[in-house]
């Protein structure tokens, strides 16, 4: 209720913003308190930054003729919980309020958002956690022992962004260690005084960052070099009294760890192994909108998401945005979405399924007609073929409820929010529904 009448308000102070976003907030309103919870990390970041302001605005429209709570924002961190708390909006101006801004954790002295190097890499809950392992080793915590740290993943999923996020960490902290970071083939390639005696090379380093470590595959002299350095590897003592710490990362699944020998993968097993999971719909479109604002691109959201539909790697978006710049740049003209169509038509194979596409993968699964199941009938086979077809949409594709109900025949958000909460549910105890459900996913690629 309460985020229908934000969704008013919003609507008639600002046109252009529907309060879509409203939609992944949490909100409890007890008492004189009003906690604002958030679906991870990243999302309570760019709240804070793009619509926390417009947020308490509407709330105080909402709460003109009465006392307005005091507003308190649960932000899950990264590593350790935070609670952001914030006094009553009446008793100070917007001005006051963001000076008064205070972050609570549970360890002293917590990293400011702004600060820190890994914020530029783009993600959500589902790359959270390799990404969460990688910040703890940079910070260099007493209490993190992932050694050897492995990042798996395919190409144009930021493992490479990752490591330079970690070195620029070290590099920024007050850790005082030693970091190289270089490709795997370049370091195993080079014949430094160390190879005879592997424990030189950490008396001259700390933190050892090794990329593409899968091109040390049919190399065994290589590879024979870097067992004996990660043999050699400290584990207890370090220039600050820390062990040395090594980093790699493989492109492809951990099962490409297979083509390396025996003792080199044996060794790389033994420490934290991390799969980083391709982008979905919901990331591509943060990282264009991004992109495009540095570049200063005049794209509407229609369009950024008929980019973001069309490949699911970073690197391949980066591509695509690129041409479209230089179309706009050598025609001097808005583009147009016949434009835009010719212009991503060309080089760009991967492209990931729309919400039609998955929806047809789940009635041919089920025998059934994908115009029968986008319609209004209330037949149980249907109605649980339209619900799991919500439910594969939204963790694929990443699209708010609001714009699931739009694909799937004009269906109102609170629908698509009861369909996608019913097969959660259901997934917990009936096992037939959770391998249809694994088959169909592997299905919609």
């Amino acid at each position: 209720m309460l985020k229908n009448e934000l969704r008013d308000i919003l609507a008639q102070q600002k046109a252009n913003d529907r309060g879509d976003w409203l939609e992944s907030l949490t909100l409890r309103h007890e008492g004189d308190t009003l906690t604002v919870g958030f679906p991870h990390f990243y999302f309570a970041a760019w709240f804070n930054q793009q619509k926390r302001d417009l947020f308490e605005q509407a709330l105080s429209c909402r709460f003109a003729d009465k006392k307005l709570p005091q507003i308190v924002y649960d932000q899950p961190a990264l590593g350790h919980a935070q609670t952001w708390s914030l006094p009553h909006v009446e008793q100070k101006t917007a001005d006051q309020n963001k000076q008064n801004f205070m972050v609570r954790t549970d360890t002293p002295a917590a990293p400011r958002i702004e600060n820190d190097a890994f914020t530029a890499f783009i993600a959500n809950a589902k790359n959270a956690f390799p990404l969460a392992a990688a910040k703890e080793i940079a910070e260099r915590r007493a209490d993190v022992a992932y050694n050897p740290f492995l990042l798996c993943g395919h190409s144009g999923t930021g493992k490479s962004h990752i490591l330079r996020s970690m070195a620029a960490t070290l590099a920024e902290g007050h850790t005082g260690s030693r970091v190289i970071i270089a490709a795997a083939a370049r370091f195993c390639a080079d014949n430094p005084a160390w190879v005879r005696r592997p424990e030189i090379f950490w008396q001259q380093c700390d933190v050892l960052l090794l990329d593409d470590i899968q091109d040390l595959a049919g190399q065994p002299a290589w590879q024979r070099k870097l067992v004996s350095c990660m043999d050699a590897c400290p584990r207890s003592i370090g220039q600050d009294g820390k062990p040395g710490q090594m980093v790699f990362a493989c492109t492809g699944q951990p099962q490409a760890l297979k083509a390396l020998d025996e003792r080199l993968r044996s060794r790389l097993e033994s420490g934290l192994v991390v799969e980083l999971m391709e982008p979905d719909l919901d990331v591509r479109m943060r990282y264009l909108q991004a992109m495009s604002k540095e570049r200063h691109m005049n794209l509407t959201r229609e369009q950024l998401l008929f980019i973001a539909q069309r490949c699911s790697q970073f690197r391949l978006l980066q591509g695509l945005l690129l041409k479209v710049a230089a179309f706009c740049s050598v025609t001097g003209c808005e583009l147009s979405q016949a434009d835009l169509e010719n212009i991503v038509r060309t080089g760009v194979a991967d492209k990931t399924p729309g919400c039609l596409e998955i929806l047809g993968v789940v009635a041919r699964a089920m025998n059934l007609r994908p115009e029968d199941v986008l319609g209004g009938k209330r037949r149980p086979d249907l109605v649980l073929a339209r619900q799991v077809s919500m439910y594969i949409c939204r963790r694929k594709l990443g699209l708010s409820y609001p714009e699931l109900g739009r694909a799937f025949g004009g269906k109102d958000h609170s629908t698509v929010i009861y369909a996608i909460k019913k097969i959660k549910k259901i997934l917990v105890s009936d096992k037939a529904l959770q391998q249809l459900v694994t088959e169909l996913e592997l299905k919609a690629q």
